[in-house]
């Protein structure tokens, strides 16, 4: 997959003007906000909050998109070094990868 398809798309107005944000300070509330809506279904299915996330996310990798094309993250790169390159499973520039929602939902309710 390339490094653009499943990308987060974010839009903030600010005093009415409107920008794009990306990264992770636009990832991760992203990310939570998702986790809150599992958490949310789990709820109203009577079982409790999934808590502790790594158990649960090593457990279903495949909730996640794996990105594994693109270049290396300039968010990584160290003096003159060309950054982590995205490779299969999981790296340290995108983790896991993307989540999938629906996915995520679904084994969330099976945890």
């Amino acid at each position: 997959k390339q490094w653009y398809q499943r990308r987060v798309a974010i839009t903030a107005g600010i005093d009415r003007l409107l920008m794009n944000v990306a990264g992770t300070s636009a990832a991760t509330p992203t990310v939570a906000g998702l986790i809150a809506l599992a958490n949310d279904a789990r709820l109203n299915a009577g079982k409790p909050v999934l808590g502790f996330l790594n158990p649960f996310i090593y457990l279903n990798p495949d909730i996640f998109f794996d990105v594994t094309l693109g270049p290396p993250s300039s968010a990584c790169w160290l003096d003159d070094l060309e950054g982590y390159p995205l490779s299969e499973g999981w790296d340290p520039v995108t983790g896991f990868g993307t989540p999938d929602y629906h996915r995520l939902v679904a084994a969330a309710m099976k945890y």
